[in-house]
């Protein structure tokens, strides 16, 4: 029987191609394109009010709870958020809540909490992208209101592997540069290590915080280049197949899945990331950290293993991702 199933959020299409919105666009279609599946969303233009729209689903998928608060008309929309999870509740929905983070990237947050416990106790299934999400939940949820959380690897957006180039720079980092990014710490970090002296790094990504950009900029020295803007993906490609390694330098506090490092699969290239989220899922291809200072200490040049690469790609496809849901619910509900 087919069932009807809601997604929040949804793909819009004028915000572009950044990482969530290009995540959700691949959430979506692939339970679009799945016969177990009739995809409905209403009035999606209006945010989370548009669950009330859509009502008949038998489904409802619920991601980034953490991020309502601080959307336009955040606090109205949190209230919608309230009203429409008790609604769910009282008509027996059966709810899919996707965990992205531990807790909210912009900083401690009453509200967050409260939203992610309500979820927490409501969700029928809950998934994440690690294992560690698993363990998280578990930890601080499953005693009260069961281990409901299963691990569905990150499906990687296309299984290509990219040629390298000649390369230019040791290290790359990409991706949005803020707080949560702590490249401005990590380039403190290099600018007094003698390890990254004579070692080439490319910072790849745009900065919407003056403040935070200042910090970067007062951290940069002459071995740092620092292309501060949204590069598309076609001239990011090249920046990556220049670089030896790809580094993460993110605040492991809250992180439980990196969309970045799935992109950065398609290079084979090794990584260099915080012990944290699905990065310590991908032994063979990341080498975590637990600080700046165990970056320097690595074995290089550092390998990567091939095979754990490709052998990912085949499993964890967005064609696959909702028959994995399917089962899961099927087994589960």
């Amino acid at each position: 029987m087919t069932k009807k199933i809601y997604i929040y959020p949804t793909y819009t299409p004028n915000r572009g191609g950044d990482a969530g919105n290009f995540y959700i666009k691949h959430f979506h279609d692939s339970f679009e394109k799945n016969p177990n599946f009739k995809l409905i969303n209403r009035k999606w233009q209006i945010g989370i009010s548009s669950l009330f729209f859509n009502l008949d689903a038998n489904i409802f998928v619920i991601q980034w709870v953490d991020l309502i608060i601080h959307k336009r008309f955040g606090k109205i929309q949190f209230l919608f958020f309230l009203i429409g999870m008790f609604t769910l509740r009282v008509l027996n929905k059966k709810i899919i809540w996707v965990l992205h983070n531990k807790h909210a990237h912009r900083g401690e947050s009453k509200l967050v909490d409260f939203a992610m416990k309500l979820m927490a106790k409501y969700s029928t299934v809950v998934i994440t992208h690690s294992n560690e999400g698993v363990a998280f939940f578990n930890e601080k949820y499953g005693k009260k209101y069961g281990e409901k959380a299963h691990h569905i690897p990150h499906p990687v957006y296309s299984s290509t592997i990219v040629k390298p180039e000649e390369i230019q720079w040791d290290f790359i980092i990409w991706g949005g540069v803020n707080t949560r990014s702590r490249v401005a710490e990590f380039l403190s970090f290099v600018k007094n290590n003698p390890f990254f002296a004579g070692k080439k790094i490319v910072i790849c990504g745009s900065c919407t915080d003056t403040d935070y950009k200042n910090k970067v900029l007062h951290n940069v020295t002459p071995n740092v280049t620092f292309i501060s803007k949204f590069l598309p993906d076609e001239e990011l490609a090249h920046y990556i197949a220049r670089s030896g390694c790809v580094v993460f330098t993110y605040n492991p506090a809250s992180v439980l899945s990196s969309g970045a490092m799935i992109h950065s699969l398609n290079f084979n290239k090794p990584m260099i990331a915080p012990r944290a989220g699905n990065f310590k899922d991908m032994k063979g291809v990341v080498y975590c950290y637990d600080t700046f200072d165990d970056i320097p200490l690595f074995d290089y040049p550092l390998t990567v293993d091939s095979n754990v690469i490709g052998e990912y790609m085949k499993e964890n496809t967005w064609d696959r991702f909702s028959g994995t849901i399917f089962t899961l619910i099927s087994n589960v509900v």
